[in-house]
């Protein structure tokens, strides 16, 4: 079996030997599941930080005043 490898900015190809094959196919799928799971939590991470913006500007929007004065505490 060959595998492609990233390395130093280049892939190179590797043979793998016949002994380490199961090893290496499972490294592979638990890799392969690794970068799956995390897209999904940069996906998240994204769609928090909209929420997150979206709450802060609607914390900062001015509130229609009902043309009364508020009166402190302790008045």
């Amino acid at each position: 079996m060959v595998v492609s490898a990233g390395e130093g900015g280049k892939t190179r190809l590797r043979v793998i030997p016949k002994g380490f094959l199961i090893g290496v196919q499972d490294k592979v799928r638990r890799y392969q599941e690794h970068r799956r799971a995390r897209a999904r939590l940069v996906e998240l991470y994204r769609k928090m930080l909209r929420v997150i913006d979206e709450m802060e500007a609607m914390r900062r929007e001015e509130l229609p005043s009902s043309g009364k004065k508020r009166s402190s505490k302790g008045e």
